[in-house]
């Protein structure tokens, strides 16, 4: 059974794992996750709600998907609005519906934080449908779903 929660300070090395594969797919290094920095905005996060949140999926004591947000607050939303920053599923475990999960999760985590709007920067092409099907609308370099 496939559960979705939130990210837990135990779960950091397998999070980071999973980011790896993210990154193994970029033309470049520039997502490339610096492990120490990158630890400590883990922490940070899960210490922090206001500044978001890393949710997980977990089947069988294996992370096989995450989506983290961040909360930045705008003039033109009258405050919060929520961005996802990143987004995986394991490839083994594409397919089965785990992002549609984690994205409903994500949405519903957004709309409890009092949050405008939901935006996704440069979604990848493996993504973007995934978005579309959830109401997502193109805004050009974004997509953003209204709350």
């Amino acid at each position: 059974m496939i559960i979705i929660r939130g990210a837990r300070p135990e779960d950091e090395s397998k999070i980071f794992a999973l980011f790896e594969k993210l990154v193994s797919r970029q033309r470049t290094d520039e997502y490339r996750v610096n492990q120490k920095t990158g630890v400590a905005t883990y922490r940070q996060i899960i210490g922090e709600p206001t500044l978001g949140i890393i949710l997980v999926a977990e089947e069988e004591a294996e992370l096989i998907g995450s989506i983290t947000l961040s909360y930045p607050v705008a003039i033109r939303c009258s405050g919060p609005y929520a961005r996802i920053e990143e987004f995986i599923v394991s490839e083994a475990s594409r397919g089965r519906g785990v992002g549609s999960r984690l994205l409903e999760a994500a949405i519903a985590e957004a709309k409890k934080m009092g949050c405008y709007d939901l935006q996704v920067n440069n979604p990848s092409d493996l993504g973007q449908p995934l978005y579309i099907n959830h109401d997502f609308q193109n805004g050009g370099d974004y997509m953003r779903l209204k709350l």
